[in-house]
């Protein structure tokens, strides 16, 4: 059985923290992790860290709580980042009118740049997108359909918002927040939807005790809900991030 955390933030740790965290994670058979970044200087140190460590991956891009204009240079600074050796994706990246509203536009402007990015690297998204469904929905439907793969990252929805994100071929990552701590109905009734070979698992884990080892607890509550066994959806799942990040 071997488990995987698509979405962390590693770069959050302190040194010392962060190898007994990893030595924790490997333990328990976490075996694929992947970093994401929040802006250009984070990105470069996920970068970093994934370059030193065996089975951690990095995503570079910026958060939308950290929504910049992309001038040319910014521009410049992420395609050159996205080129390094074991980059695996654009992310940290998406729409977030709940924290971060009077940058909308902001957002959106820089999303878009980022999926080209994507695009142009073949390397997939992980999107982040609170509160700001339909417009994300329009901005991939619209901008960056062709070709585009990727990850929805903590979903939360229901059946409809589903829907939306296997019909354009994403992946759906699953995750502690809202989920082994909390959940909903309809969230529920959404997971036992996912298709088998769509499933991800992560833990968002940003500094936090446990980090990606955490994992397990959100493979042990999808068993149950998807009268499965543990060992088949942690190898389903690891199985799943391999193959859209070509690990």
């Amino acid at each position: 059985m071997v488990y995987s955390d698509s979405h962390c933030h590693l770069d959050r740790y302190q040194a010392e923290s962060l190898t007994e965290m990893l030595q924790q994670a490997r333990a328990n058979k976490v075996d694929f992790i992947v970093s994401q970044g929040m802006n250009l200087e984070s990105s470069a140190d996920t970068v970093r860290l994934a370059q030193s460590q065996p089975g951690v991956y990095a995503a570079v891009g910026i958060h939308p709580w950290n929504a910049i204009t992309p001038t040319e240079e910014l521009r410049g600074q992420l395609r050159q980042l996205a080129g390094q050796d074991k980059v695996v994706a654009i992310g940290e990246i998406g729409l977030d009118y709940a924290r971060s509203p009077e940058t909308k536009d902001t957002q959106k402007e820089l999303l878009k740049y980022e999926l080209s990015l994507a695009l142009e690297t073949g390397l997939p998204v992980n999107i982040h997108c609170r509160e700001a469904h339909q417009d994300m929905m329009d901005i991939l439907r619209q901008e960056a359909r062709p070709g585009l793969k990727g990850i929805i990252h903590g979903f939360t929805g229901g059946l409809s918002m589903l829907k939306d994100w296997l019909d354009l071929g994403f992946y759906i990552s699953i995750g502690g927040r809202g989920f082994v701590t909390s959940e909903t109905p309809a969230l529920l009734d959404a997971i036992r939807q996912i298709p088998q070979d769509r499933l991800l698992t992560e833990t968002d884990a940003a500094g936090q005790a446990g980090g990606p080892a955490d994992v397990t607890a959100v493979v042990q509550k999808l068993a149950s809900i998807r009268e499965a066994t543990e060992e088949e959806i942690a190898n389903t799942a690891t199985a799943n991030l391999k193959r859209i990040h070509g690990i």
